[in-house]
């Protein structure tokens, strides 16, 4: 089996720095994109996630609505689809959650996208640490 190996960076989201990474995200047809350089890695978030300004951008239109809970608080949320670059290689068809709230570019990497590799997260002695996301091709 072929992986493609995504590089995890650390970025500072206060109040600490927090592991990220590169993705490009394209609404359906393509013909709309927004690229963006710190997609947090969240290990509890079920689902990926996008702030609505980024949605906006896409102009993807809305599937359906779900109840979802953010902060032990429960939100009714718009699920769009939109298509997700991490790699050349790697290209995924997602549903995505549209964020509450003013969030400004803000992309939130769930397990949708996580489950399907390998996390590795190996801290330094400097607390800045090294991640590596590896994730099988069809």
């Amino acid at each position: 089996m072929k992986y493609v190996s995504i590089q995890l960076k650390e970025y500072l989201i206060e109040p600490s720095f927090q592991m990220c990474t590169d993705c490009v995200l394209f609404s359906e047809d393509y013909l709309n994109l927004y690229a963006a350089d710190a997609a947090l890695i969240d290990t509890g978030a079920t689902r990926t996630s996008v702030s609505m300004d980024i949605i906006r951008q896409l102009n993807v239109p809305s599937s359906r609505q779900e109840l979802i809970e953010i902060g032990n608080k429960l939100h009714d949320v718009n699920v769009y689809n939109v298509k997700m670059m991490l790699s050349p290689e790697l290209v995924f068809d997602l549903d995505v959650y549209g964020l509450p709230g003013e969030g400004r570019g803000a992309v939130i990497v769930g397990m949708d996208i996580l489950g399907k590799g390998k996390l590795t997260i190996e801290p330094s002695k400097d607390k800045r640490h090294k991640g590596e996301l590896l994730i099988p091709t069809p």
